[in-house]
């Protein structure tokens, strides 16, 4: 799958208000833009879906290819760009009281990624953060996230202990192979496993090292699974996505 190259000019308006600082708090005048445009010859691109993960708020790029994020708090948002036929790119943008700033993606038919972010009057660009499949997903908030640093804090013998003994997951032990369950379905199905976003078996929780693990995703049911897990095994077992170090993205 093609994927973006993405080179942001954050061009950094800052403004003042006045007023008390009560009312400079709870102020929402901050913003974000952008535009998303073609890296072959700079066209712009309409119809990108561009969201600010958490606020629910969308909104997609007009014919010059941009788009606009007003009435914000100062803060830090997360900003994904989704185009069909592209892999999404997410940026975090940090907006001071009154500041606007602007961020511009651009289509890489090549696949490569450029994360970085050039702010204006800084001398060395700044790092941008692309978000992975698994950081996106936990954003959302669906499911039960295992990060690297849960996993290296357990120190578990293998993925089958670190998964056995979460809540609500339904385990037996008593045979040489495990066997776990995540739903309540009265035909008790095992969960669908994913390894790098390809299916593979259960056998896997045992067999990869805990420390090749970059993160895990746990789903119970299909309300909670991301439709391009959603297949016919996991709408009755629900689903374990595993990340590993070599296969993040």
């Amino acid at each position: 799958m093609r994927k973006w190259l993405a080179i942001g000019w954050l061009l950094a308006l800052a403004g003042t208000l006045a007023g008390s600082p009560t009312v400079r708090a709870q102020s929402k005048n901050a913003s974000i833009t952008g535009r998303v445009v073609s890296s072959e010859n700079g066209q712009p691109i309409a119809g990108v879906k561009i969201a600010v993960l958490g606020l629910r708020k969308t909104v997609g790029t007009d014919s010059l290819g941009r788009f606009a994020f007003n009435d914000l708090r100062a803060g830090s948002y997360r900003v994904e760009a989704t185009l069909i036929g592209f892999a999404p790119l997410s940026a975090i943008v940090t907006v001071g009281q009154g500041e606007r700033k602007d961020i511009e993606f651009r289509t890489d038919s090549e696949g490569q990624l450029l994360p970085t972010i050039f702010v204006e009057g800084e001398p060395e660009p700044q790092a941008m953060t692309v978000l992975t499949t698994f950081e996106r997903r936990m954003a959302v908030g669906h499911g039960r996230f295992i990060t690297r640093e849960d996993i290296l804090r357990r120190n578990p013998a293998s993925l089958m202990d670190m998964i056995r003994f979460l809540p609500g997951v339904r385990s037996d032990c008593r045979t040489f192979v495990c066997r776990i369950l995540l739903t309540r379905d009265r035909n008790d199905c095992p969960p669908a496993i994913f390894v790098d976003d390809q299916e593979t078996s259960i056998q896997v929780l045992d067999i990869t090292p805990p420390g090749d693990v970059q993160g895990i995703e746990v789903y119970a049911g299909p309300a909670q699974t991301p439709p391009e897990l959603n297949t016919e095994t996991a709408r009755c077992g629900g689903v374990i996505a595993i990340w590993t170090r070599r296969g993040e993205r």
